[in-house]
């Protein structure tokens, strides 16, 4: 296989050190990688790895590109400060009085400059009657500031929602989305959109929503904990609770070697009056940029 460019400061940025030392101390079968990279860590010491990786960052001035060690997990529905390079498939089932509905959002996020993405969702929903595609939605994210030594990363974007039913209205959606490693154990991501109908503004609404994801591993590939809360505000209250508030616990799963494929499952339930009962969530998400689906299993 032809070995990596380290000196390429894109892939050298995205990488996390961490990643780059249990390849050196195990060797590449240890994340999905190629076998031609033999372990090290009966032969190297501890200081000697560390070395080693930290020279190889040196490859490349990175100094303008987000750090991959802030490439947090992506949560269901707290919005993520890192640039991506993914392809990801949300289903939710949403158990409500009347009719169930089923929305599927196929989503591409593709990486462009030092610190931005553009994105594309295509937002499928089913009621039982109708099933059709009702939305797509395209954006840009940059990050706007990041700190290494902090574990943090604050990002903004905004995106524009077409309906595909003339009848209804499109949304600009702007959103800013902050992440941080507060311990070894421990990532909390926070995010706030603005959702405003282009047609009337008045139906707008602000959502805020953030997550905590206990960490008890450094290996990716393995079941991570989490806990999403979610609270939105509309523009113009019509009476009842102003805030609807709702919780998610979740389920990371790192499906390949190097969790470049990953599954999430989630239930959330309202904690307050809301139009439904309960909701199911399933997401998939491929990182095509650290290899093709089928790599790494």
């Amino acid at each position: 296989p032809e070995p990596a460019d380290l000196s390429d400061p894109l892939f050298n940025s995205r990488e996390p050190a961490s990643d780059w030392h249990v390849v050196v101390t195990h060797g590449g079968p240890a994340l999905g990688l190629s076998a031609a990279m033999p372990a090290q860590g009966e032969v190297l010491s501890e200081k000697e790895i560390e070395d080693v990786v930290a020279y190889a960052k040196t490859l490349a001035d990175t100094s303008g590109y987000p750090p991959g060690e802030l490439n947090f997990f992506l949560p269901i529905r707290t919005k993520k400060a890192y640039p991506e390079d993914e392809i990801v498939w949300k289903s939710r089932y949403s158990d409500q009085p009347g009719r169930d509905v089923w929305r599927n959002v196929i989503e591409i996020e593709k990486r462009f400059g030092k610190r931005s993405m553009g994105l594309v969702e295509i937002v499928h929903e089913d009621d039982g009657t109708d099933s059709e595609i009702t939305e797509v939605e395209i954006g840009v994210k940059t990050a706007l500031s990041w700190s290494l030594e902090n574990r943090s990363i604050l990002s903004g974007a905004i995106v524009l929602a077409i309906p595909t039913d003339s009848d209804a209205s499109e949304e600009i959606i702007p959103y800013l989305a902050y992440g941080r490693q507060f311990s070894e154990k421990t990532l909390f991501q926070g995010s706030t959109r603005v959702i405003v109908p282009l047609d009337h503004a008045d139906d707008g609404e602000v959502e805020f929503a953030g997550i905590v994801h206990y960490v008890w591993t450094e290996r990716p590939r393995a079941i991570f904990p989490a806990l999403e809360m979610t609270a939105t505000i509309p523009f113009d209250d019509e009476g009842g609770d102003s805030v609807k508030w709702t919780a998610l616990p979740q389920l990371r799963f790192g499906l390949t070697k190097g969790a470049h494929v990953a599954l999430n499952l989630g239930v959330e339930f309202p904690l307050n009056d809301q139009s439904w009962d309960t909701r199911y969530h399933l997401t998939l998400l491929w990182d095509f940029a650290d290899g093709s689906l089928f790599k790494g299993w």
